[in-house]
């Protein structure tokens, strides 16, 4: 039993995941021979993760668990492309709930975006963001910035929440990416 203390408590200074306080849960699958596994989304630095889970009755698509849980295991990080399709599919919807949640440190890419060269605008990295929609934005913003997301879907007639979202996803499923806000906003070292 000793050997297994030790090791846990070598586990707990070497894991990557004990800043997070929370996992919002994409999928649950059965596993064989027996159990559950839940695919997840950790809150606040968003990674894709899985864990076992004792008991998969008190869990359900979209909630959030407080970790760590008596009933959560350990938690693994999965690749985008190694998701279920369900959780594939319920990935935009959770990463805006978690945005929306904690909407301080992604309401700052809005309001700090600025040229990153000559012809192209930071606002530009979401989806469907165009040069002109961009400058349009710049002159919506002002000086003051925004104060939420609902203001910024106000003034620029967009879906900011969901845009960042499909921005984090895109990231998720290419590494190579840059600049990738998920590092810059998500993931910075406090």
């Amino acid at each position: 039993m000793q050997p297994r203390d030790s090791k846990e408590a070598g586990d707990e200074a070497g894991d990557p995941f004990q800043n997070e306080a929370r996992i919002r849960i994409l999928d649950i699958q059965e596993r064989r021979p027996v159990g559950h596994e839940v695919q997840c989304i950790s809150e606040p630095s968003l990674f894709i993760l899985r864990a076992r889970v004792s008991d998969a009755s008190g869990f359900s698509v979209g909630e959030t668990v407080d970790i760590p849980s008596d009933n959560v295991g350990p938690l693994s990080e999965v690749r985008l492309k190694d998701l279920s399709g369900s959780s594939q599919q319920e990935l935009v919807a959770s990463l805006s709930a978690s945005i929306s949640s904690e909407p301080e440190r992604h309401l700052s890419f809005f309001n700090s975006a600025g040229p990153m060269s000559l012809k192209f605008h930071a606002f530009q990295l979401l989806p469907g963001i165009g040069n002109a929609k961009a400058i349009q934005m710049v002159q919506k913003r002002g000086g003051s910035g925004w104060n939420s997301f609902e203001d910024v879907d106000d003034d620029c007639g967009i879906e900011s929440v969901r845009l960042l979202a499909e921005r984090y996803v895109k990231e998720m499923e290419d590494t190579a990416q840059t600049p990738r806000l998920l590092d810059l906003l998500v993931r910075i070292e406090k």
